[in-house]
């Protein structure tokens, strides 16, 4: 006995150690495994203002040398400046004879056919889809009138179904009901005429003649004992004695009358009652028989309605038929809207072209009507006359400069390329910040915005450059103010990251388990909304507190445990 209970304790103590040595390890394991995950930093998803700045880059170029041309064929009459010559914005350089008014005639001339021209491409063709989207529109809603009919077939067909099995076991219920009140009509005809008042009228009738009987049976009695009494002789007590006899013997064979008449009371009124009972039955069941034959005449009206409906068959095949038409639409009219995107993009660029033509012949116009009358040619940047290339008496030509005056003022060009969308969102003579010089005196200024030759669907900004550190050929983006709006959502721009799938955040999401809270990180899809050097507004699938991460100690995937930095 002993040294079972010796062995029990020795068991349970060793299971005390197994347990804990568990607990010890679960822990451990739970810290060893926290050592080895990511260890991320974290910041709050924030709603706030963004400047949608517009940014690009560029080679930096020496400042061009400007040209000093004339627009129309004029004689120089004087020229005022020598080369080495610096000049300010202003002097005068040449002075010239009055100009011939006939090729400004000519250029108006042209401008207006250019305008014509421009004013008709101008219209175009209407790329209107009403018609298409309507019929779509008429074809879907043909689509699923077709699938609400299937739907009510299919319905109408379960529904058949069900009808017929309650209509078979109606039809069950009446046969039976029909059954029964003909076995109480046959059981209320083997019964016969059954007359209670006459079986009883006539009991009463044999009472009434018994009782007279008696009566008279009572009286020959008294007089056979008076006859006695008188001394009358033996013959006539005799007689009165056989008369007594005669009269016991009807009182009898009334008393027999009397009882079978009792019988047949109560036999009468016996079938009497199971009349009673037989015609109530009947009654209940001929009322009962009624309403499942009222019911039976519902079930075959709707069974006739229902399998009046068209076959499953027939439905699917207008469902079917009615898909397929919808479609074709859908694909005619995204054939038609490609058609129209490539025949609108060609029509865009006649039309560009048509505008740029007009616009350079508004140009030639403006200038000539500028100049025309002009006796003075002066000086429209400052700096120094590098180059002369007429005498006086000389004719100038469109294309060939009277001279050259470049630029001594340390300023650079800069060309950027941008999209269409970003160039009107910025102005001539709008400051930009140069985003990777790190000197003191930087500047930028934008001073135009010029087609792009290489991609007609972008332009160029053209941006004047100063700095000290600056020199030709140094490669330098710039940033160019935008309009300042308010978002939901701005994170840092080190927290977005992009794959094959678009771009996303990682979000920290918590799960609380019994060793305590482990961080998920969560991929959640975002748009950008607007950006600058730092910060991003963006669009996500929910919001909430949500913490996106910004920085980890080595790659994180989504979906993976990681560790908050402390």
């Amino acid at each position: 006995m002993k040294k079972n209970r010796t062995r029990k304790e020795w068991v349970k103590n060793l299971l005390i150690v197994f347990l804990a040595v568990m607990l010890v390890l679960t822990f451990c394991s739970n810290t060893i495994m926290n050592m080895y995950l990511p260890e991320v930093q974290t910041e709050a998803v924030r709603a706030g203002k963004i400047q949608d700045s517009i940014r690009g880059s560029g080679v930096i170029e020496l400042n061009q040398a400007y040209q000093i041309k004339l627009p129309s064929v004029r004689t120089v009459k004087t020229v005022l400046v020598k080369n080495g010559q610096e000049v300010k914005v202003g002097d005068v350089l040449f002075q010239l004879d009055k100009g011939d008014e006939a090729e400004l005639e000519a250029a108006k001339n042209t401008y207006l056919e250019y305008q014509t021209e421009y004013q008709k491409k101008l219209i175009g063709k209407d790329y209107n889809y009403d018609k298409e989207e309507l019929a779509i529109e008429s074809a879907r809603l043909d689509y699923k009138k077709a699938v609400r009919a299937l739907n009510t077939v299919i319905k109408n067909k379960k529904e058949a179904g069900i009808k017929t099995k309650k209509l078979n076991s109606v039809n069950k219920k009446i046969a039976a009901l029909e059954k029964s009140i003909a076995e109480y009509e046959q059981n209320i005809a083997a019964l016969g005429d059954v007359d209670e008042k006459a079986a009883h009228d006539e009991l009463e009738a044999k009472k009434r003649t018994l009782t007279t009987l008696k009566n008279e049976l009572g009286d020959i009695d008294a007089d056979i004992v008076t006859l006695k009494e008188s001394g009358a002789s033996q013959a006539e007590i005799t007689e009165k004695e056989r008369m007594r006899r005669d009269k016991a013997v009807e009182v009898n064979n009334m008393q027999a009358d009397v009882n079978v008449a009792s019988e047949a009371v109560t036999s009468a009124a016996a079938g009497a009652d199971k009349i009673k009972n037989y015609n109530a039955q009947k009654g209940k069941y001929s009322k009962e028989l009624e309403e499942y034959q009222a019911k039976q005449a519902k079930l075959t009206a709707r069974l006739e309605v229902l399998n009046a409906s068209m076959s499953k068959e027939e439905a699917q095949a207008q469902v079917t038929e009615k898909e397929i038409a919808w479609n074709n639409l859908i694909a005619d009219y995204e054939i038609k809207k490609s058609e129209d995107s490539y025949n609108k993009q060609t029509d865009d660029i006649d039309l560009k072209a048509a505008k740029d033509k007009l616009e350079s012949q508004k140009k030639l116009v403006d200038e000539l009507t500028d100049t025309i009358g002009k006796s003075e040619v002066t000086a429209q940047m400052a700096g120094i006359v590098s180059q002369i290339s007429c005498m006086p008496g000389d004719s100038t030509q469109p294309d060939t400069p009277l001279a050259v005056i470049s630029a001594d003022d340390g300023c650079f060009n800069l060309k950027v390329s941008v999209t269409k969308e970003q160039a009107v969102k910025v102005k001539q003579g709008q400051s930009a910040t140069l985003t990777n010089y790190w000197g003191s005196d930087g500047s930028a200024v934008l001073r135009s915005i010029e087609p792009d030759a290489e991609d007609p669907a972008n332009r160029i900004l053209c941006l004047e450059v100063k700095g000290e550190d600056i020199a030709e050929g140094d490669n330098i983006s710039v940033s160019i103010g935008g309009e300042s709006k308010e978002y939901d959502a701005i994170v840092s721009k080190n927290s977005i990251y992009e794959d094959n799938n678009g771009k996303f955040v990682l979000v920290i999401t918590n799960k609380n388990t019994p060793l305590g809270t482990r961080y998920i990180a969560t991929r959640r899809n975002v748009d950008i909304l607007a950006e600058d050097d730092i910060r991003a507004a963006i669009s996500m699938e929910t919001y909430g507190n949500d913490y996106v991460i910004t920085a980890s100690s080595k790659a994180v995937e989504p979906g993976e445990q990681v560790k908050l930095k402390e």
